[in-house]
């Protein structure tokens, strides 16, 4: 289905900037986008604990925060991602 939207500037740029990070063209990243919102409101309360990957190196791993927090974010990502049966266009 094709339609238009009006879209706050700002808020279009950031969002054309973070797919072409993502390699995904903006329509993709807005379906996606969208799908996230709306499983949101569907998840069941909150109270069951979320699985956290737990990494144990056999040496310490010498990461800046910047780091950590690009790797948690590709987790979660993916962690999304799966639950919604989409397969990211890069993997």
């Amino acid at each position: 289905m094709q339609t238009t939207l009006r879209i706050d500037d700002q808020l279009y740029r950031e969002a054309k900037a973070e797919a072409a990070r993502e390699g995904i063209t903006l329509t993709r990243f807005l379906e996606n986008a969208l799908r996230l919102k709306l499983h949101k409101k569907q998840r069941p309360a909150p109270g069951k604990p979320h699985p956290f990957p737990v990494y144990i190196p056999e040496k310490p791993m010498n990461l800046t925060p910047e780091e950590i927090k690009r790797i948690d974010q590709e987790e979660q990502l993916r962690h999304d991602l799966k639950k919604l049966g989409v397969e990211r266009e890069d993997a």
